[in-house]
């Protein structure tokens, strides 16, 4: 009878045998990768015939394929596996040598501090508070800022005093606060330097409930004790997780007050009046009130490029602001204003868009001209525009073309005619009298009140209405008040109205009598001064870059909704 053969026991696997000999607890050393391979064809090779030899081909073809060497080889691969358990053992060993010492304490009657979490550069992290997305209702006079929106290079501006109040209230925390994206931020309406708002809203992920001190009823409070008085924090709500300040708002109300001795006519002796005569001889007995007022003084003169009155004539300047306007001029003022109402093309009210273009089609919801209002010596005239949108310099150029059509004796039906293919040029008002009185969300809250609930939790509109008198008294302190200081001090309108007043240019023969724009007033696109900067070539990638980027931040708020402009839902 034959005797049982039994397999080669392969080296590496004697060597295994003989370090495990003597029964170490020590496990045997690990084969190299050739060695492991050539165990398992050794052993795969009892199967029979050539099974071995057809496993180590096949083997071989994989580590040449690549296959088989992933995340660096088995080697490497276990080595990792075990450099994960070797710190899970670690950190389960600190774990139980923590609870000993625990029980040792408690033991020993002592009381035992939680220790802080660690970060990855073993510093401790604070706690961590649940951030919400919210909107923050904001009122601020711009005096002194370089506008609203927050920026990287360090400039003052609005949006930056309120963030940085929100962190130090304790609503963003520091690590948010490095980067204000992490939160989102964004603004419902963009405004520039030196304009103000009674009304603006904010939308961020924020902490809604941050620990008060005593004495702070609201959040609102604790914030505004870190900021100016001249920017407030009106309040905030928990919105729905779609909310966007900028996206969710469907229009925007602004205010534009204008002192009244504004509509004042030109006098006898002033170029425009001259070009006036030519057109429309007759135009005086339109503005028969304020030109006896007018002429009932000496003219006001210019004398040196900065646009300082002559000291002898600056009693007249204080005339002026004695002056109170007729009811008629207010009637005539309000007609040339209510022709703004509805959808027009305003690309005469812009810069650098052509009438084709298809953006300058803007939405106004509603004109409101209020009675007249004294503040300090001054009466004011206030434009309330409520539009869906608007584009660079629309408000400004809207008051301007309302407010020199009514000194001049314009009748409304020359608006009409602005808004069609001729291009004039129009003024910009000055940006002293601008303000924005409030985004408003209809659409957003009409969803928010059918679906109140979102994963559970109440959700607010978002509304001013609860905060009407704070601030109607915010503006009368601090931004009517405002306006009235900047112009006597440095006499704003009076100024922009004698610079009208000096220009005999035939562009301004558009005011007449009889409501038409004449051949000469009309501007042509090949005159360098009215070209479309976006016409001309850019010189390379860069600068088309930089134009293409410049034209897409002219609006002030944002393009009107072309879809509901196809749909006719905005058309008047």
């Amino acid at each position: 009878m034959a005797e049982d053969t039994k397999p080669t026991v392969p080296p590496v696997e004697q060597q295994a045998s003989s370090e495990n000999a003597g029964g170490s607890d020590r496990p045997a050393k690990r084969p190299a990768a050739d060695d492991e391979e050539a165990a398992m064809n050794a052993s795969s090779s009892t199967g029979g015939g050539n099974q071995g030899e057809k496993r180590a081909r096949w083997s071989d073809k994989r580590v040449q394929r690549g296959k088989g060497q992933k995340h660096g080889g088995g080697r490497d691969k276990h080595a990792g596996r075990q450099g994960k358990w070797d710190d899970k053992r670690n950190a389960e060993a600190r774990l139980e040598a923590k609870r000993l010492r625990d029980e040792e304490a408690a033991q020993n009657g002592q009381l035992v501090p939680a220790a802080p979490a660690e970060g990855e550069d073993g510093e401790a992290k604070e706690k961590r508070l649940p951030k919400k997305r919210a909107a923050v209702m904001v009122g601020y006079c711009g005096t002194g800022y370089s506008g609203m929106q927050i920026q990287t290079h360090g400039s003052k501006t609005i949006e930056g005093d309120i963030f940085d109040a929100l962190h130090k209230a304790g609503a963003v925390s520091d690590e948010n606060f490095k980067d204000h994206k992490k939160v989102e931020l964004q603004r419902a309406a963009r405004t520039d330097a030196g304009v103000h708002a009674a009304g603006n809203v904010i939308s961020l992920k924020m902490i809604l409930n941050p620990p008060l001190p005593e004495g702070f009823a609201t959040l609102a409070d604790y914030v505004n004790s870190f900021l100016p008085p001249q920017i407030r924090m009106w309040g905030h709500v928990r919105t729905m997780k779609s909310f966007q300040a900028r996206t969710s708002c469907d229009s925007r109300v602004y205010e534009y007050l204008l002192p009244t001795y504004c509509l004042l006519p030109p006098a006898k002796t002033d170029a425009l009046a001259g070009v006036l005569d030519n057109v429309s001889p007759g135009w005086r007995e339109v503005v028969a009130a304020g030109a006896e007022f007018v002429d009932a003084a000496p003219t006001f003169e210019v004398t040196d490029d900065n646009g300082e009155l002559d000291p002898r004539q600056r009693g007249e300047f204080e005339r002026r602001r004695g002056y109170r306007v007729d009811k008629d001029t207010v009637e005539r003022f309000r007609a040339l204003i209510a022709e703004y109402k509805g959808t027009h093309n305003f690309h005469n009210y812009t810069v650098g868009r052509p009438f084709n273009d298809r953006s300058v089609k803007r939405f106004m919801i509603s004109l409101e001209v209020r009675e007249p209002a004294v503040y300090g010596d001054i009466e004011w005239l206030s434009v309330r525009i409520h539009g869906q949108s608007f584009m660079l310099h629309q408000i400004r150029k809207m008051i301007a073309m309302a407010m020199l059509a009514c000194r001049t004796g314009t009748p409304p039906k020359l608006l009409p005619e602005t808004f069609g293919p001729k291009r004039i040029h129009i003024p910009k008002a000055p940006p002293l009298g601008l303000l924005l009185e409030q985004p408003q969300f209809k659409t957003f809250n009409e969803r928010t009140l059918r679906f109140p609930k979102e994963d559970g939790m109440e959700r607010e509109i978002v509304d001013f209405s609860p905060f009407e008198g704070l601030m109607h008294d915010f503006k009368v302190k601090w931004i009517y008040e405002r306006l009235r200081e900047v112009e006597l001090e440095h006499n704003v309108f009076h100024k922009w109205n004698r610079q009208v007043d000096c220009t005999g240019s035939e562009q301004f023969s558009y005011f007449n009598t009889n409501g038409v724009i004449p051949p000469e007033a009309v501007v042509t696109l090949t005159s360098k001064k009215y070209a479309d900067p976006r016409a001309q070539p850019a010189e390379g990638a860069e600068g088309a870059k930089a134009t293409k980027a410049e034209y897409e931040s002219d609006d002030e708020d944002g393009e009107i909704d072309a879809g509901a402009l196809a749909r006719g839902e905005l058309d008047s």
